[in-house]
């Protein structure tokens, strides 16, 4: 049976008096755009001057939330549908979950039955109900916001 030779980043195999060596080499970097704060961008050409020419300087990202965007400019009704659509869908998975709860089979006398019934009916429809209360008070918020109201006192 012959022996192969097994080749791995980090060895080294000599075959027929040559060395072969395999080095892993990563992968050429590329710079990023850099974010200044307001404070420093005037700061930015009067700096450049200082600076004596020569090879470019690699810049790499600030942490994330040094980074955050700005609010988006979105339309009322925009807003007013995607929470609509997010709670009714929320009042569908609950009606849905209720239904497959129901279709289960319990094992156990039938007054045990009806027991368990009421239970799984009565956990789901405060769930329900809790859904319908926290889309009202998101559009409730919604409506306040666009009044330029944000925080109650």
């Amino acid at each position: 049976m012959p022996q192969y030779p097994v080749f791995s980043p980090f060895s080294e195999v000599k075959e027929n008096e040559l060395e072969v060596t395999q080095k892993l080499v990563p992968p050429p970097s590329r710079p990023f755009h850099v974010v200044k704060a307001p404070a420093r961008a005037k700061e930015g050409p009067a700096r450049a001057k200082e600076v004596p020419q020569g090879p470019p300087e690699h810049h790499f990202p600030l942490q994330p939330f040094r980074q955050t965007p700005g609010p988006i400019m979105a339309s009322q009704t925009y807003l007013r549908t995607l929470v609509l659509e997010r709670w009714d869908a929320e009042i569908r998975r609950c009606d849905d979950a209720c239904k497959a709860q129901l279709t289960e089979r319990v094992p156990g006398p039938l007054t045990y039955q009806t027991l368990i019934r009421e239970l799984i009916i009565g956990r789901w429809c405060a769930e329900k109900q809790r859904c319908q209360e926290a889309r009202k008070v998101q559009l409730l918020e919604l409506l306040l916001a666009a009044h330029g109201i944000t925080s109650l006192v």
